[in-house]
């Protein structure tokens, strides 16, 4: 019963160590400082066009790689964001961040996943993200819409 004991104590203080390193890893990058690298579509519904940027990072960069995308979406955060899986997973490269911004690309390097924040209900992400873009459109519609999306380039941007 001891030897239980101490490996469940063991356990237990390596994952709360991991996690203060993985928290600590988190950076407090501001997504509106952003510099943009792509134009991008995303179409909801069908027949709604909103308009979109994808910010040069490296994360980013690997993501516009696979577009175009269409994907269904699922409720990481109710009230918050919706979020779609990707095919693929992008190579865990770049600082993670809690700030988001209303409208803002954010990709989750567990998921793979993309959340797309339509509320600032919260303070922060619930998970560390990377900010890789923004929908410049109003981003109201996924307040109430949850079926596919696509995203598809637009133009790339001079550097």
């Amino acid at each position: 019963m001891k030897k239980l004991a101490a490996l469940l104590t063991s356990i237990a203080i390596t994952a709360g160590l991991s996690a203060c390193y993985y928290e600590s890893s988190v950076v407090q990058t501001d997504p509106s400082e952003e510099d943009i690298f792509m134009e991008i579509t995303i179409t909801v519904d069908r027949n709604i066009v909103l308009d979109g940027v994808l910010f040069y990072n490296e994360t980013a960069r690997a993501f516009a790689d696979m577009l175009p995308l269409t994907e269904q979406l699922w409720y990481p955060a109710e009230g918050f964001a919706k979020a779609f899986n990707l095919p693929d997973e992008i190579p865990d490269v770049y600082e993670r961040t809690r700030n988001y911004e209303v409208g803002g690309l954010a990709y989750w390097y567990e998921g793979p996943s993309v959340a797309v924040f339509y509320s600032d209900r919260l303070d922060r992400t619930v998970v560390p993200v990377v900010n890789i873009g923004r929908i410049t459109s109003d981003v109201e519609i996924f307040e109430e819409y949850h079926d596919m999306i696509t995203i598809e380039k637009k133009e790339e941007l001079p550097q």
